[in-house]
């Protein structure tokens, strides 16, 4: 710092400003064309990376043209970038160990970007957190969750955690899970749920809907029927679904069980007699 504040006094202010002028317009320059050679290159790998890939590459551009810049500044003004250079690494390697979190985080984020193990607008469990990825950085992964809510997880928490990924695959399997009494004829609710499926305008015929009673219960018999579904008509699949059951089972006379709580009412006026005056 010394040798930075005597050379800037050995200057001459006016050609210290030109100096400053001109480094800071060759910098702006050499900015502006690695933010062009990131989009460019943004452009040219879409089709070819995945958009989590393909974003890193655009970063790892720009802050190679924003490091570039700011060494050209330095060049351009007298200082030396060697002792700027030495004076980094050591203050790298002080915050290296003192930012142990974010550096697992960075090197979790390189395996995550390697693995894949989902893209940018998939929708994803973590952690009980449901929503759909906006950004994998090398430190965190955003997500917006269906609420609309805006979750940052650092990517060391993401790389230890089990993650669900909704929309990795084209279609999904529904379970619906429901008890009908035990007068029910199970024959019948199997005939009645396979002929919904068929008419649902969002369940798919293949793979076939399965039908299953998974166990008995006091209140009745517990059924499982599985419907297979296109993955972006969740909620379209499941409301019409349950809608069309509630009607044919009441047209059917299929009855869900419910809590029933019997009272009887018994004459005690012979036993209250002695109490009357």
């Amino acid at each position: 710092m010394e040798s930075i504040l005597q050379y800037i006094d050995s200057l001459h202010p006016l050609e210290l400003l030109i100096r400053i002028l001109s480094a800071l317009v060759m910098v702006f320059i050499i900015i502006v064309v690695f933010n062009v050679i990131q989009l460019v290159t943004g452009k040219l790998l879409k089709k070819r990376l995945s958009p989590q890939r393909t974003f890193m590459i655009r970063k790892g551009i720009k802050y190679t043209g924003f490091v570039m810049g700011m060494l050209f500044l330095f060049k351009s003004i007298g200082i030396d970038t060697t002792a700027l250079l030495g004076a980094a690494g050591v203050v790298g390697i002080a915050v290296g160990f003192a930012a142990q979190t974010s550096v697992s985080s960075f090197i979790s984020g390189l395996f995550l970007l390697s693995e894949k193990p989902f893209q940018v607008g998939d929708a994803i469990i973590v952690d009980n957190i449901l929503g759909v990825v906006l950004s994998v950085d090398l430190l965190s992964v955003k997500i917006r969750t269906f609420d609309n809510l805006y979750v940052r997880i650092p990517n060391e928490t993401i790389f230890k955690s089990n993650v669900t990924t909704l929309t990795r695959f084209p279609i999904r399997r529904m379970d619906l899970i429901f008890s009908v009494t035990y007068q029910a004829d199970l024959e019948q609710v199997r005939d009645v749920l396979m002929d919904i499926a068929a008419k649902d305008p969002y369940a798919l015929d293949n793979p076939a809907p399965l039908f299953r009673v998974d166990q008995f219960e006091r209140s009745g018999p517990v059924i499982i029927f599985n419907v297979w579904f296109d993955k972006n008509f969740v909620l379209e699949t499941k409301t019409s679904m349950f809608m069309a059951i509630k009607k044919r089972f009441d047209e059917e006379h299929i009855e869900f069980p419910y809590q029933k709580v019997d009272i009887r009412v018994s004459d005690t006026s012979d036993s209250i007699d002695g109490f009357k005056e």
